[in-house]
């Protein structure tokens, strides 16, 4: 079976006032459907760079990326926005709800465009996710009624209110206290439980390990891959992170 992700020699390089950084060289790996890895190194290290790419923010300065069994490293800003409706679920750190929106209208954004689908159909999906966070009960209160955590919850259950073919979470727990991080990261595991492809950019070791793999990044290019019990020294090795 082909992989879901398949990334081939990326590199991306950002120009300032004609400076080149190069943030990342020549990256190749691949993920497979239902997989959990974790992105883990040091900060500027090109972590979120390569999250970015996988998630379509960002376009490829060379090399081949493949999603779905379709390259998609060429592909116009609206084909981009339309792959990322259908195949990508994010999770960010700083939660992104809009403050004016309920919550089962934030969760129900990423079938705004999804025409085909019945409003029927757009109600059972956005209660069914709201239910797998445990945040069917606030769907008609605002972001700022409530907590980061159950704010966070909120962003996990819009990711996945889509069926997309992966998750990419960005430091999902950075502005969460650890009974929160606990929380969320429990929701993550039982998402993969369920079959979700999950792929997680974090600096924090105890997330990392909630992970089947590890691909660690230095200086833009990837200095270890695997399972995590082989790979944990090396992260601390080139992050300061305890």
């Amino acid at each position: 079976m082909a992989p879901l992700v398949a990334l081939t020699n990326i590199s991306k390089i950002f120009l300032t006032d004609e400076i080149e950084t190069h943030a990342l060289s020549k990256v190749s790996f691949t993920i497979s459907k239902g997989e959990y890895v974790a992105i883990s190194g040091p900060s500027g290290c090109g972590k979120s760079t390569l999250l970015a790419i996988l998630g379509l923010l960002e376009v490829v300065s060379s090399g081949s990326y493949t999603l779905a069994g379709h390259n998609v490293e060429n592909l116009s800003r609206q084909q981009r926005a339309e792959v990322r409706n259908r195949d990508i679920g994010f999770i960010f750190q700083s939660f992104n709800l809009i403050s004016d929106l309920t919550i089962e209208e934030n969760v129900a954004l990423p079938l705004t465009y999804r025409n085909q689908i019945s409003r029927a159909e757009k109600i059972r999906r956005v209660n069914d996710a709201l239910n797998k966070v445990n945040m069917l009960h606030r769907a008609r209160h605002y972001p700022s009624q409530l907590s980061g955590g159950q704010q966070q919850r909120v962003a996990v259950a819009r990711a996945i209110v889509g069926t997309p073919s992966i998750l990419l979470a960005d430091e999902p727990t950075g502005n969460l206290d650890s009974q929160n991080a606990k929380a969320v990261m429990d929701i993550l595991d039982n998402l993969h439980r369920d079959g979700a492809t999950i792929c997680m950019v974090t600096h924090d070791p105890r997330c990392a390990e909630r992970a089947q793999r590890s691909i660690v990044i230095s200086d833009g290019q990837i200095v270890g891959d695997g399972r995590l019990a082989a790979e944990f020294n090396l992260i601390k090795e080139t992050s300061d992170v305890v």
